[in-house]
């Protein structure tokens, strides 16, 4: 229960993991936001909190499934 079968974590494990990454996600998400606001000349800091965003998001959204 509460194994995807790539890593053995128990159900809360992955949970924590989840939520740990969401805040990340929704850190980097802010981040670009602002980033996108304020600094509109700095294209190398959106392009990598967009993508800090989406790969937390994604491991966020992997840590649900495997919940």
């Amino acid at each position: 229960m509460g194994s995807d079968g790539l890593i053995e974590l128990d159900q809360d494990c992955w949970a924590a993991f989840a939520k740990y990454n969401l805040v990340l996600a929704t850190g980097f998400g802010i981040l670009a936001v602002v980033t996108r606001t304020v600094l509109a000349d700095n294209l190398l800091l959106l392009v990598e909190n967009g993508i800090l965003a989406l790969l937390f998001g994604a491991i966020q959204t992997y840590a649900w499934l495997s919940s």
